[in-house]
């Protein structure tokens, strides 16, 4: 019996919705790391980015999937 062949689209979805929120996530440490006095409890940039990050990944996987 022969295997189907693998969809790289359904790849790429998979590794966007893993690597979105930690980019997000990255991002938000990046920008407590550069405007250090504007935030009390710097989790909350980092943890709105990676909310963020997964949002977006949502969004591709509809749009694209």
């Amino acid at each position: 019996m022969a295997r189907s062949p693998r969809n790289r689209r359904d790849d790429v979805l998979t590794a966007a919705s893993y690597a979105l929120p930690v980019l997000g996530g990255l991002l938000g440490v990046a920008y407590v790391n550069v405007k250090y006095t504007d935030f009390i409890n710097p989790v909350w940039a980092i943890g709105g980015g990676a909310v963020l990050g997964w949002i977006a990944a949502r969004l591709l996987r509809r749009v694209l999937g």
